[in-house]
């Protein structure tokens, strides 16, 4: 990572975390009569920031590239369980918690007691998910080996 991407991160990340406690995103009372549906200014502030990554996605690929990464290359791939499930516990946590990962670090960076609360209950929650992947890695693979006649059955992609 060169010395630019850094600071261009730290930046973002800076002007991110700024923006996010000037909007009032930052604030759990405006987080929970959103998700209660009693104010829709995060819906207000969610479609307007799509509107902004549509606009700049289009430039991005109208330009072919990025300032730092080079050449744009956009992944694509099959919905799969996991992403499911990824989401359904990301949407319980926002729907408890009241907060998303960007909105507990600018709650915890700004003295917020709740976002510590929320942010240790994140960093535990990716802790016991790399333990368990950890734990995948290290168990051997359950499927049968496939013989050398079975494998030269398959023609290559």
């Amino acid at each position: 990572m060169t010395r630019g991407v850094r600071w261009s991160a730290l930046g973002v990340g800076a002007a991110f975390g700024f923006l996010l406690t000037a909007s009032g995103l930052g604030d759990y009372d405006t987080i929970h009569d959103g998700l209660l549906l009693k104010n829709p200014y995060i819906f207000l502030m969610m479609a307007s920031a799509m509107a902004v990554a549509f606009a700049g996605l289009a430039l991005l690929r109208w330009l072919g590239r990025t300032r730092f990464a080079g050449p744009l290359s956009l992944p694509h791939q099959r919905i799969e369980r996991r992403h499911v499930y990824g989401g359904a516990i990301f949407g319980l946590g926002f729907g408890i918690g009241a907060t998303c990962p960007g909105m507990t670090v600018a709650m915890t960076a700004t003295g917020g007691l709740y976002g510590l609360v929320v942010l240790v209950g994140l960093l535990g929650g990716l802790w016991l998910r790399g333990s368990v992947e950890r734990r995948q890695q290290r168990t051997p693979s359950t499927e049968p080996e496939t013989s050398a006649a079975t494998r030269a059955e398959v023609p290559a992609r």
